[in-house]
């Protein structure tokens, strides 16, 4: 097995303790910046991480299994009650394997770097045509029409476009999204399901390692209501049923537009986070929650499943099993060190994922 590492790409920011990152906000720019303190020039551990580079059309890839985009997406056969026969304990399959998600984000032991822009095409648009909602028995589903928004650039060699939007919530308001930021939990996070675009489709993207890419949302509660998301949460009483579908306004998403020129997230390679857990997604995890008001979230709860109403749909934690984390931050006041293209850090993610290939 070849061992491709980045442990000495930025020695002053491998342990994050000491790093002064700025505090992002809604205004941030796309303007180039410069990578954090750090270099990698001369560093003959380089060479090794070319080597990856070129041994990229090597990798093996998943299980050609084929699913549906509604199976691999919606799969009722599972519950997120840790003592029910079909809960998180009891899942199979890909949900035993070594790059599971969700897991902590923790600054500390992630890998400090600057990716090109991450650029979104379409996906706060006002349309025309509106939304669709559907209540998918464990979550609320929102699918766009006409032209489908898509993504590209920060740590991807590829357009991916945009399958659906996704929601998770908790039980309470500190405990509704699924991955964790240095172990704190929010009220509610969002997944944006995009699959490669020369793949065609989500079924098709399902036998791919790069085949998805997820982008995670926080929202944090507050005790006041947000409105730019009424468009969705009024309609929820629409589809308290399971597979219920409703169509919502043109300006329903526009509170994605915030995230814009936001260059701040953490990346890293898991799985989906439900049944059949397929180890296929390369997550985009934004640092800036959103807000949503705790009234917000107890409508989404209303939201009824198999067995009732739907409390809570988050997957427990998952062991990062010696994969590596990357921290994407820009700023302008740092000096320019080694910025290493999205090219070279997929094939050092891969390669990392790959130490635990079985």
């Amino acid at each position: 097995m070849i061992y491709c590492s980045l442990w000495e790409f930025n020695s002053t920011s491998k342990r994050m303790a000491g790093d002064k990152r700025p505090q992002t906000g809604r205004g941030g720019t796309q303007t180039k910046s410069n990578s954090p303190s750090g270099s990698m020039a001369g560093n003959p551990r380089l060479v090794y991480f070319l080597l990856c580079y070129l041994l990229l059309g090597m990798l093996p890839q998943s299980s050609g299994t084929e699913y549906s985009d509604k199976v691999i997406m919606n799969a009722t056969r599972y519950s997120y009650d840790m003592k029910a026969p079909v809960g998180p304990p009891m899942w199979r399959d890909d949900c035993l394997g070594q790059r599971q998600s969700p897991i902590n984000l923790d600054d500390v032991d992630s890998i400090s770097t600057v990716f090109p822009p991450l650029e979104w095409y379409g996906h706060w648009d006002n349309r025309e045509e509106g939304f669709m909602m559907r209540n998918t028995w464990h979550s609320a589903e929102v699918e766009y029409m006409g032209e489908m928004p898509f993504i590209k650039g920060g740590p991807l060699t590829a357009e991916y476009i945009l399958a659906q939007v996704h929601f998770h919530w908790g039980t309470s308001g500190n405990s509704g999204s699924e991955h964790s930021l240095d172990t704190h939990f929010f009220g509610m996070e969002a997944h944006l399901v995009h699959y490669k675009a020369e793949y065609g489709s989500v079924s098709a993207a399902a036998g791919r390692l790069d085949g998805l890419v997820v982008v995670g949302i926080f929202f944090r509660s507050s005790r006041g209501n947000n409105p730019e998301l009424n468009g969705i949460v009024s309609k929820l009483e629409e589809i308290i049923e399971g597979n219920n579908s409703t169509r919502i306004n043109g300006d329903a998403m526009e509170w994605l537009e915030g995230y814009s020129d936001m260059q701040n997230y953490y990346t890293y390679l898991g799985s989906l986070t439900t049944p059949p857990c397929s180890e296929i997604v390369t997550w985009i995890v934004m640092k800036e929650p959103a807000i949503i008001g705790e009234r917000q979230i107890e409508e989404f709860k209303r939201l009824k499943g198999q067995n009732g109403t739907i409390s809570s749909n988050v997957r427990p934690i998952q062991d990062l099993n010696g994969r590596q984390v990357f921290y994407s931050w820009r700023d302008s006041s740092a000096s320019a060190k080694f910025q290493p293209s999205s090219g070279l850090i997929l094939c050092y993610l891969i390669f990392t994922m790959l130490l635990n290939f079985k």
